[in-house]
């Protein structure tokens, strides 16, 4: 019985441990409010897009042509066309899910190149 007891705390201090907080970095790049996280990802590969016209800079595109946001990506990689992988999170709100938005909000926790 015991073991069941402790197998099951053990359970539901891993649910727990879950990560929903937006870095305040996040919350800078896209200025909105209400704003939750949605899919991660882990070593997607995308290409690094400079753009003078977007708040955050830069945009990252995926291998299908879709934009993402490049929020709090590495200096290092600000540079156009290069090849990385990136690890972070998608965002979303109800405001979000009714609108068609280009770039995809995403927030970057991690990037290395692509060789």
């Amino acid at each position: 019985m015991k073991r069941f007891v402790l197998a099951g705390v053990c359970m539901l201090s891993l649910l727990n441990c879950k990560e929903d907080k937006i870095s305040s970095e996040g919350l800078d790049c896209y200025g909105l409010e209400g704003l939750t996280r949605d899919e991660y990802v882990v070593d997607a590969p995308v290409t690094v897009q400079l753009s003078g016209g977007l708040a955050i800079g830069s945009q990252l595109i995926a291998p299908n042509g879709v934009a993402w946001g490049g929020c709090n990506l590495p200096k290092q990689f600000m540079q156009d066309s290069l090849a990385v992988y990136v690890t972070g999170y998608f965002l979303t709100s109800k405001e979000l899910e009714t609108m068609n938005l280009t770039p995809l909000p995403f927030i970057v926790t991690s990037a290395k190149l692509r060789q």
